[in-house]
């Protein structure tokens, strides 16, 4: 039996129970089958289901560029590999280690005495394995936003242009879960944004937000994530002030 998974809930995608579509969709690193093909249909209901999603202004201004060709695929790889080298394994394994700033910054669990603990372990895994084999999925899916322009707006223009995709963003790869399928939110690619953009024809007012390899899972069983509970992040009326809440239980929580 599978004790993360909530009684009455379907055993294998579709996946119908909004809470254990919710609790359940992980970043999947390790997990994407890269051998099993996915349907052009597929990645087109789950972005039709996407769009549903808010989007400031209803503008609809964001573009979703889907990569299918093996060629294209390769080149963007090649251009994702270099990068996560350069600034993510290069800072992790430099003199400084998890004590630098800059490592520091991109992870959640690193202690005091700079050791990292077994969940970003395996997140680091994850990665290191993804940065070697992301050109393998059978389709990379990059949404772009072409407007508002952070430069020109106000103080609010960055978080109305984040706000009006990764909305959608989210809502692709809830989409995805419930069919079987997982991606994971990537931007090692952005480093190499110009190279990126000269691949796939995206023009200079279009701006990359991440990079989302789809594959179906190998495996449907997530489990619920290890999370702080709600009384522990969130605040009633004011600043430090408890939120008088107990978190239920939707599932067994443990690595994905």
């Amino acid at each position: 039996m599978d004790h993360g998974r909530a009684a009455g809930v379907d055993a294998e995608p579709p996946f119908t129970d909004l809470n254990h579509v919710l609790t359940t969709t992980r970043a999947v690193r390790l997990r994407l089958d890269y051998d099993r093909p996915v349907p052009i249909e597929v990645i087109g209901e789950c972005l039709q289901l996407a769009l549903q999603a808010p989007t400031g202004g209803d503008a609809e201004d964001w573009r979703w560029v889907v990569v299918s060709d093996a060629e294209r695929k390769a080149r963007l790889a090649e251009h994702y590999l270099a990068a996560y080298e350069e600034y993510i394994l290069k800072p992790l394994h430099s003199a400084e280690g998890t004590g630098s700033r800059e490592v520091k910054g991109r992870l959640g669990g690193v202690g005091a005495d700079g050791q990292v603990g077994d969940r970003i372990r395996r997140v680091l895994r994850g990665a290191d394995h993804l940065a070697r084999t992301i050109g393998r999925a059978p389709h990379l899916v990059i949404p772009c936003a072409t407007r508002p322009d952070p430069a020109k707006g106000g103080p609010g223009t960055t978080s109305a242009l984040y706000g009006s995709i990764y909305p959608a963003v989210w809502q692709f790869n809830l989409a995805l879960r419930a069919r079987g399928l997982g991606t994971v939110i990537t931007t090692p690619h952005l480093y190499r944004a110009r190279q990126t953009a000269e691949i796939l024809g995206i023009p200079d007012d279009a701006l990359q937000i991440t990079m989302l390899p789809v594959a179906y899972t190998k495996g449907a069983a997530f489990k619920v994530a290890e999370r702080k509970p709600v009384n522990q992040v969130a605040y009633l009326d004011r600043w430090g002030q408890p939120f008088p809440y107990e978190d239920k239980p939707f599932g067994q929580a443990g690595p994905a």
